[in-house]
C-alpha cells in the first residue's frame, strides 16, 4: 500500500444538522477520486452567503502531488497543465479556513468534501454541515436519483459541470428551491424526518438483520463488492449494506450506483491498473450513469456516519 497516499481522513458526523438556515457557506471540491485516504483536492468552490445571497466566492485550483488521471480531466475538464505551478492543498488551508470561518456549511454530499478538506489540511473541521441531498430525498421522492445533476435538470436550475463554483451556485440554488417547497407546503424539518416504519427491500438471500433505516445513506442504492476486503468479509460489509436498505448486485450494471473496490484493488489504480468492473463503471459515469467509485476505507467511514461501526 501506497503510504504517501494515506492521509487522515476524520468523520465529522456529529456535526451533521438539518436546519433552515439564511447565513451559511455553500462548499464544494473536485478531487481525483471519491477517498480521501488515496485521492487528493484539485479545486476548492466556496460561496458566503448572508441572507439567502451571495456575498462573496473563493475559488482555487490545487496542484495535486500526483498526475491527474484522464478520466477525472474527461469528467471534470481540469487537466494537468491547468493545476501545474497552483498551491497545494496545505498552501491554501489558512485562506479557506478563513472565508468559512464558522459558518454552517451547506453542500451536496457534503460529507466527501468535508473528509478531503480535514485530509488535505490534517485537521478536523468544527463546522456543522448540511447535505442537500437529504433534503431532497425528502421532498422530490418521484425522482429515481438524487445527483445534482439530475436536480438541477428536474428544478430548471443553473447547470452544475463538475467544477466548484459551478456545483455551489447550483448547490445554493438547490437549497432555496428545497427550502422554498417546504415553506410552500408547511413542512417542517421534523416532518421530513418522520419515522416511516420502514420497508422490506427484495435483496436476495441476505436479508436485514436490524429494521431498515429510510434515511440510510445505500438505502435503495444498488452496490457491488469487488475485490478482498482488509478489514472485513465481504459478506459481513454485505449484510451492513443491506441493513441500510442497500441492493446487493454481483456485477457492475446500469443499475449499480456504488462499486466497492477492496484496497489493494483501489491502490492498485496508482499504478494504472483497473479491474474489468472498475473500467466498466467508469464508462457508465461518463456516459452520465448515477455511479460512484469508493474504497474501502472510505466505505468504513460512511458506515462510521452511519453509526453502526
Amino acid at each position: 500500500m501506497n503510504q504517501r497516499r494515506i492521509r487522515r481522513a476524520d468523520r465529522s458526523n456529529t456535526n451533521y444538522i438539518k436546519q433552515i438556515v439564511d447565513d451559511y457557506c455553500v462548499l464544494d471540491t473536485e478531487t481525483t477520486g471519491l477517498s480521501a485516504y488515496y485521492d487528493e483536492v484539485i479545486e476548492i468552490g466556496i460561496l458566503r452567503v448572508r441572507d439567502n445571497t451571495i456575498v462573496d466566492r473563493y475559488s482555487q485550483l490545487i496542484q495535486p502531488e500526483y498526475e491527474i488521471d484522464d478520466f477525472i480531466t474527461e469528467l471534470t475538464g481540469i487537466t494537468n497543465e491547468m493545476v501545474e505551478g497552483m498551491p497545494t492543498i496545505s498552501e491554501v488551508k489558512d485562506s479557506v479556513l478563513s472565508f468559512i470561518g464558522s459558518d454552517i456549511i451547506v453542500g451536496h454530499n457534503t460529507s466527501f468534501d468535508m473528509r478531503f478538506l480535514q485530509a488535505g489540511f490534517q485537521q478536523e473541521l468544527d463546522n456543522q454541515y448540511m447535505d442537500t441531498m437529504q433534503f431532497a430525498r425528502k421532498l422530490y421522492p418521484e425522482l429515481k436519483h438524487h445527483r445534482l445533476s439530475d436536480l438541477t435538470e428536474y428544478l430548471g436550475l443553473s447547470n452544475n459541470v463538475h467544477r466548484s463554483i459551478a456545483d455551489c451556485i447550483a448547490t445554493k440554488e438547490l437549497y432555496d428551491a428545497e427550502k422554498s417547497l417546504m415553506a410552500e407546503r408547511g413542512l417542517r424539518i421534523e416532518d421530513l424526518w418522520a419515522s416511516g416504519g420502514g420497508h422490506g427491500i427484495d435483496i436476495g438471500s441476505i436479508m436485514p438483520t436490524a429494521e431498515v433505516n429510510e434515511d440510510g445513506f445505500f438505502y435503495g442504492r444498488h452496490v457491488v463488492f469487488t475485490g478482498k476486503l482488509e478489514k472485513m468479509l465481504r459478506k459481513d460489509a454485505m449484510q451492513l449494506v443491506v441493513n441500510l436498505g442497500g441492493v446487493l448486485d454481483n456485477t457492475v450494471t446500469k443499475k449499480t450506483n456504488y462499486l466497492v473496490l477492496g484496497n489493494n484493488d483501489y491502490n492498485a489504480i496508482l499504478h494504472g491498473e483497473k479491474s474489468s468492473k472498475h473500467k466498466k463503471a467508469e464508462q457508465l459515469k461518463l456516459a452520465g450513469q448515477d455511479i460512484e467509485i469508493i474504497d474501502e476505507l472510505t466505505f468504513y467511514d460512511i458506515l462510521k456516519d452511519e453509526e453502526i461501526l
